[in-house]
């Protein structure tokens, strides 16, 4: 695994799996997230993850269709429901799909965020072999 791209909707969740990731393996695995379609970051997931001391607020929304699936080993699809990404991305050396839920309390906006962070601990684990 060298180049992993974590991809949602709207690159909300990709954005918190990227600083997951970044933050554990820094500059060792290049790390990019992107949604289908660009959204607004959720403030209250940039607060719960400044809780933890990552720092998402000048995340710049990106999307998808900017990136070269050929840049990439791994992709993850972090979404509330399956969610179908373009053919070619999911013919990648290593692909998965999270299944997350929408967040509907604050209490699960920190949920949301502990479940991505150990999703990615697995992802390396697995994958460091």
């Amino acid at each position: 695994m060298k180049n992993v791209m974590f991809v949602c909707e709207d690159n909300t969740y990709s954005q918190i799996a990227e600083a997951w990731m970044y933050d554990s393996v820094k500059e060792n695995i290049f790390t990019a997230s992107a949604g289908l379609s660009i959204g607004q970051s959720d403030p209250n997931f940039v607060r719960v993850m400044h809780e933890v001391g990552l720092d998402i607020s000048g995340n710049v929304p990106k999307i998808l269709k900017d990136y070269d699936f050929h840049d990439f080993d791994t992709v993850i699809s972090l979404c509330t429901m399956s969610m179908r990404l373009p053919d070619q991305w999911m013919m990648t050396r290593i692909f998965d799909e999270w299944i997350l839920p929408q967040p509907d309390s604050y209490k699960s906006y920190r949920q949301i965020r502990d479940d991505i962070r150990d999703k990615v601990d697995l992802l390396l684990m697995r994958y460091s072999r």
